[in-house]
């Protein structure tokens, strides 16, 4: 079987190097290339990507043995219920240059005024400042000390003050990322001596913005690789799946410049706003709060996978009434926006292609709570002077989880940190039901403060008896909500 190259591109042409991609992950190239290649098909677009591999090792084999070409195959659940699979090949990865095989091959492209965009997905360790980190280096270790590098090779090489800035939109899952990336790199400025004429050319030609990433990417289907193979008649190293679903929104603040790419234009699945928090906001508590709410219910309940549970219409109907009555009244979007994204999110759940185990979500599972479900129950609490009584569900279900009080426990051990095992450890030998729960809603380590008020107390302490008295399962949801 041949292996797949540009000669399966049907003469499509291949764009202008113009993006440099620090990574060179699954993540990206079925989310951010994808996007790129169908920005150039729909709108005539000359937009190609050089991905630079950050870091030292990884998979054995490169992009380039590829032309850059690789697979994306794009499945999940329409909105009418159909299953739905797409694949494409994708012509917008130019190539690829390691980072630590040829790092002058990285600093030319500095010097390439073509070159007008800089994204990265580094992980969310990667936008750190590390002082050990010098100029010349070949490379700086840490990715922000790279770019610090680059641009100062675009500055010396192409003009100083005269030289023609970068946008960089950083893909990392932290919060503020192009914020915390800037800082970075003006620290290195400064700490490298590098003067304060580089620095003002930094704040003033080049532009940094954050963003909000969203796409489940399960990476290359190893499973059934081969029959994909087959059916599309080439051998694909680099093929990666994901979900249908896909958003990526930038924020713009005020005095900044447009963003230079023009994907917002043309796909529906990219905006441009002047502050993503709301959006941010909207996906940890519909997205990551729904995931967080079920977690410990299915796993009492003996159900593995997110898919499998979202068939069960008890299930259904917990989450629509925990989205509609204990999440959307306390997010700022407008409610229609809401309630489109919470349907959007119910059919990912239900994705057929994608696996995904309740077991891996659990991890950190308090903490993980604390982000994405306390802020809407103490926001419901004091609008409504009682606790929500589905996320009160869950949370007694997570003291259950964490303290092995279910059938299947002895598999589905908690997955946490060391202190925070030990303190449930020590929960678990107190007396009774009611000094547990004092004490896990009591832990300042949890919560950062005491949530112990008297009513949620006494919503967990029924809860958990209710889930701890026989063995739970999903039928029993609706005898729970009408107690």
């Amino acid at each position: 079987m041949p292996r797949l190259d540009a000669s399966f591109l049907d003469g499509r042409a291949r764009p202008t190097p113009r993006i440099v991609q620090f990574g060179e992950g699954n993540f990206l190239r079925a989310f951010f290339d994808w996007k790129v290649d169908r920005l150039n098909e729909a709108a005539g677009g000359d937009w190609g990507v050089v991905v630079v591999r950050p870091i030292d090792g990884g998979v054995p084999f490169s992009l380039n043995e590829q032309d850059g070409v690789y697979t994306t195959v794009i499945r999940g659940m329409d909105e009418n219920g159909n299953e739905v699979s797409e694949p494409r090949r994708i012509a917008s990865l130019v190539k690829e240059i390691p980072a630590y095989g040829d790092w002058d091959g990285v600093l030319a492209l500095a010097r390439d005024t073509n070159i007008v965009l800089v994204v990265s997905n580094t992980t969310e360790a990667g936008i750190a400042y590390d002082p050990a980190c010098k100029p010349d280096d070949a490379p700086p270790a840490t990715f922000p000390a790279k770019v610090t590098r680059f641009l100062w090779e675009r500055w010396t090489q192409c003009g100083k003050a005269e030289a023609p800035g970068i946008q960089f939109m950083p893909c990392e899952l932290i919060d503020h990322n192009a914020d915390e990336l800037r800082a970075c790199i003006l620290k290195y400025a400064a700490a490298w001596n590098l003067g304060a004429d580089f620095t003002a050319w930094i704040e003033s030609a080049c532009a940094f913005y954050n963003t909000l990433v969203d796409r489940i990417v399960t990476g290359y289907p190893r499973a059934e690789v081969d029959t994909l193979q087959a059916e599309f008649g080439y051998e694909d190293k680099f093929m990666v799946a994901a979900e249908l679903f896909h958003l990526l929104v930038i924020e713009r603040k005020d005095g900044v410049p447009p963003f230079v790419l023009p994907l917002a234009e043309h796909d529906s699945g990219t905006i441009v706003v002047p502050d993503a928090g709301p959006y941010k906001e909207r996906k940890v508590g519909i997205l990551n709060g729904s995931h967080t709410g079920l977690c410990p219910l299915a796993m009492l309940a003996g159900v593995e996978t997110v898919s499998e549970t979202v068939k069960d219409a008890a299930v259904a109907k917990f989450v629509d009434g925990m989205l509609e009555e204990e999440v959307l009244p306390f997010l700022s979007l407008p409610k229609a926006e809401l309630e489109e994204f919470a349907a959007s999110v119910l059919r990912r759940f239900a994705n057929p292609f994608i696996r995904h185990l309740w077991y891996d979500i659990s991890l950190n599972g308090i903490a993980k709570f604390n982000t994405r479900n306390l802020p809407r129950l103490q926001a419901y609490m004091e609008k409504n002077g009682q606790p929500p009584k589905r996320m009160s569900l869950s949370l007694a279900a997570w003291l259950a989880f964490y303290l092995g009080k279910f059938e299947g426990a002895a598999t589905l051990k908690p997955r946490d940190s060391e202190d925070v095992l030990a303190i449930f450890e020590r929960i678990g030998g107190l007396a009774d039901v009611d000094a547990m729960v004092s004490a896990f809603l009591g832990e300042k380590a949890f919560w950062t403060r005491s949530i112990d008020d008297p009513k949620l107390h006494a919503a967990v302490v029924s809860a958990y008896g209710f889930l701890t008295e026989k063995p739970f399962t999903f039928d029993r949801l609706g005898e729970f909500l009408a107690a």
